[in-house]
This record gives C-alpha cells, structure tokens and sequence, in this order.
C-alpha cells in the first residue's frame, strides 16, 4: 500500500486572532484613544454594548484666524466665499496628502481626499467663471496651477 505523506504548506502561518482589548492596546500605541460602550441611544446604530474607539487627536482642521487664510477673505466677517473655500479646502487637502504618505493603504482617507479634490474644483471652476481676477489671485497665493 502506498502512504501519501503531506508536504510542509508554503503558506504563511495564520495569524493571531486578538481580543478587543489587546486591539485597543496595540492602537493606543500608535494613536491616542480612549474606549468607551456605546449609549442605550445610540446603541441601534452601532450594536448593543460594543465598544467604539474615539480618537483623542482628531486631524484639526484650519482655523478662519490662521494667517494664511486671512488674505483669502473678502472682508472681516467672510466665512465661505469661494475663495475662502478654496483656500481651507486646500489646508485640509495639504494634511491628507501628508497622512497619506505614511498611510498608503487609508482607503478611507484617499476616498475623503478625492471628494474634497472634487469640491476645490468645482469651486475653482465656478470662481473663475463668476470672478475671473479673484480667481487668479487665489490660484497665485495658494500655489496652485492656473487652468
């Protein structure tokens, strides 16, 4: 009788299936988090008595006071003109991108960015077609190419 012998698997051993709080451990390492269960309110949405992660430091977003966005506005209680817009998109689009490059596989954050890549230029395009001379301006102050 011949007797089949199993070869050793080329495959990589499986890996570890750890419990939420070892998870939670590890993410604290790289990002601060706190743990907290989900409210009796809330708890339809997000399942009963699960744990949520809620990120300490959260990506800010560019403030309207910061300097560099203060030359984009069209007079001292401007909070969303176009070029305004423009400008605080392209802070945030700025941040992403860096995120990006030490995160390549961020799906969720290459999906965010190409939704506001698609927000500055609908913008843009609407700027240029409604305020020509502004447009110029702000493509110049923020670096960016002038179509």
């Amino acid at each position: 009788a011949h007797l089949m012998t199993k070869e050793p698997s080329t495959r990589p051993p499986a890996r570890h299936v750890h419990s939420i709080a070892t998870m939670a451990a590890m993410m604290t390492s790289m990002v601060p988090v706190t743990l907290r269960t989900a409210t009796p309110a809330s708890s339809a949405s997000t399942g009963r008595g699960r744990l949520q992660v809620v990120a300490a430091n959260k990506m800010t977003r560019p403030s309207l006071s910061d300097p560099d966005i203060q030359q984009f506005k069209t007079g001292p209680n401007d909070t969303g003109s176009s070029s305004l817009q423009i400008a605080l998109l392209t802070k945030r689009i700025e941040s992403l991108t860096a995120h990006l490059m030490t995160n390549k596989k961020d799906y969720a954050t290459q999906r965010g960015l190409r939704m506001l890549l698609g927000q500055r230029s609908r913008l843009t395009k609407y700027l240029k077609k409604d305020d020509p001379a502004r447009y110029e301006s702000t493509m110049e102050g923020l670096g960016l190419k002038v179509k």
